[in-house]
């Protein structure tokens, strides 16, 4: 991603309405996968350490982040350690971490076999890998585009990724379900006016304004629903695997 996504980022994430949804719900599966405070974690692709943010108490977390910059300001922001690394080759010894997150990164990540193989050896056996990936290849546009996503993945080819790199995949669950018509459309009609690979800012930089109380509210009714059920359909897959 460029820097100026990243500013975007650590301008938003904190009140956002789907950086606030997406890590309550991760947050939920967290617990639910029994970590706690004295749970190791690596949170790979940590951009600029919201999620981290987030979670403090609820694990000693690592950070890990391609990009200095973003490194540096989770690192800053978070209060945890930040590595300069590619997930693809990871500074770390085998079976290093109780757990790891991978919100939203693979889809960056050319090798994302690669990645999901350092994944698998720097965790311990048995131990949780939470992941998040945009879906629907079609939905492609200026947003993916601008974040420098190589892929947007189908259900079964993420599980299949998974699976190949040694994990058995625990839930799976489709996220932003509720507001899946409405962002669906919006992807269709950037994608008209900007082309696939158009545009110059992801969605992070769009203004909400008065409404992002509203949609804060829609995706804490989503929270709520994932909590008791996976969903069967939305526009991002929540993925436990072991």
């Amino acid at each position: 991603m460029d820097d100026r996504e990243y500013e975007i980022m650590a301008a938003v994430e904190d009140c956002h309405f789907w950086f606030v949804g997406i890590r309550g719900i991760v947050r939920d599966a967290y617990l639910a996968a029994g970590l706690g405070p004295e749970s190791r974690v690596l949170d790979v692709g940590c951009a600029t350490g919201g999620m981290m943010r987030m979670m403090q108490g609820l694990g000693r977390f690592t950070g890990l982040d391609a990009n200095p910059k973003a490194a540096a300001m989770a690192r800053e922001r978070s209060g945890n350690p930040v590595i300069v690394s590619s997930a693809t080759d990871m500074p770390f010894e085998t079976a290093s971490f109780d757990a790891v997150t991978a919100l939203d990164v693979l889809e960056h990540i050319e090798d994302h076999a690669a990645a999901v193989r350092e994944i698998r050896r720097v965790l311990k056996p048995g131990g949780p890998l939470i992941a998040t990936v945009p879906c629907h290849p079609a939905l492609y546009s200026a947003h993916d585009a601008a974040m420098h996503h190589v892929r947007r993945y189908t259900r079964p080819e993420f599980l299949a990724l998974l699976q190949a790199g040694g994990f058995t995949v625990e839930r799976v669950t489709w996220t932003n379900s509720l507001l899946y018509p409405v962002a669906a459309a919006h992807r269709f009609a950037t994608r008209l006016i900007h082309g696939k690979d158009g545009g110059t800012h992801s969605d992070a930089g769009t203004t909400v304004g008065p409404l992002n109380a509203l949609l804060t509210r829609v995706f804490q009714a989503e929270r709520r629903m994932v909590q008791r059920h996976d969903l069967p359909f939305g526009l991002s897959l929540m993925v436990v695997a072991r």
